[in-house]
């Protein structure tokens, strides 16, 4: 269930971040939640940057999060220039 995202050249492509396999069993439940979720930027086809991963801002809750964070850090990179 990927989501992509293009603003200004660049591509986002949303993932959604699941719930640990430990809490769904705790749970008693075999389908997994959606915590959040996280995206990798692209820009001509190479990473640029990512989201989510290990990163400092950590898992975003909504995809509307993602798309915004995104368009900032985005809008924050082409003004730098």
């Amino acid at each position: 269930m990927t989501m992509n995202y293009v603003y200004k050249g660049f591509e986002a492509r949303i993932l959604p971040e699941m719930e640990s396999t430990e809490s769904r069993l705790a749970r008693g439940d075999w389908r997994s939640r959606i915590v959040g979720y996280r995206y990798t930027a692209h820009y001509r086809g190479r990473i640029s940057f990512r989201v989510g991963y290990d990163s400092e801002v950590g898992v975003l809750p909504t995809v509307d999060d993602a798309i915004t964070d995104f368009q900032n850090r985005i809008d924050a990179i082409t003004d730098s220039l």
